[in-house]
């Protein structure tokens, strides 16, 4: 049986209202906590054999200090654009493309 781990992007930061909510990075405390998770998860013994994330800048952002503190190796990392807005079904599907 496979186990999935769902993780959301950590705080974002709306200082500037300008910047599309694609484009919208980490604010200084999701940069903070994004590896605190990490350690957690690893102390945990939760460590996935594959990460898909959104290329939304901080579902990426969040998706590589995560796994950089539990030690995944970047090709284990796979950028999905379609994750970004993408309803239960659509996650659904993806989920079961690359775990089939």
């Amino acid at each position: 049986m496979k186990t999935i781990y769902l993780l959301r992007h950590a705080k974002s930061d709306w200082a500037d209202p300008s910047i599309h909510d694609f484009d919208r990075p980490l604010n200084k405390r999701g940069l903070s906590n994004a590896p605190a998770m990490g350690k957690l998860l690893k102390a945990k013994g939760m460590i996935p054999a594959l990460v898909i994330t959104s290329t939304a800048m901080r579902a990426k952002t969040t998706a590589e200090l995560v796994t950089a503190e539990i030690g995944i190796k970047p090709q284990k990392l796979v950028y999905e654009k379609e994750l970004y807005l993408a309803s239960a079904q659509e996650i659904f599907l993806l989920i079961k493309r690359y775990t089939s």
